[in-house]
């Protein structure tokens, strides 16, 4: 059992993250790339070479792998776990939204630029939906 101290919390953030892309190709080869990377982060996890809250201590040659096949060459050790986090990620024409409650989004951030997105974030507690609003 893992005991967690901290002040605050990360979770209920009620994030959009939106790729803007030149065109749908784009966007869907850039949903192909995180289903990879989130395909092998599971496989690191069932592995058991990653461990929520625990970051990696290498690449294992099957995610150094799924990072070539995608050519995400900026993704740090601690990036790779946040593939394992509950998020939403659909395409929707020219853009790719990202949906989650989580705050460390760092790794959707760098595939999607390295995918040629201009990238637009915010929380829908505050614009959008107002699902949370205050």
């Amino acid at each position: 059992m893992k005991v967690w101290h901290g002040y605050g919390t990360e979770h209920s953030m009620n994030l959009k993250l939106i790729g803007h892309f030149a065109d749908a190709d784009e966007a869907r080869a850039a949903v192909k790339a995180i289903a990879t990377l989130t395909a092998a982060a599971e496989f690191e996890r069932a592995a058991g070479r990653l461990e929520y809250g625990e970051p990696l201590r290498l690449f294992s040659d099957e995610l150094l792998a799924a990072l070539s096949e995608v050519s995400i060459h900026s993704l740090g050790y601690a990036d790779v776990e946040q593939f394992l986090y509950d998020t939403d990620v659909q395409v929707d024409g020219c853009n790719v939204v990202v949906q989650t409650d989580e705050i460390d989004v760092i790794a959707y951030i760098k595939v999607l630029i390295a995918r040629g997105a201009k990238v637009e974030m915010y929380s829908n507690h505050d614009h959008g939906t107002g699902v949370g609003g205050q």
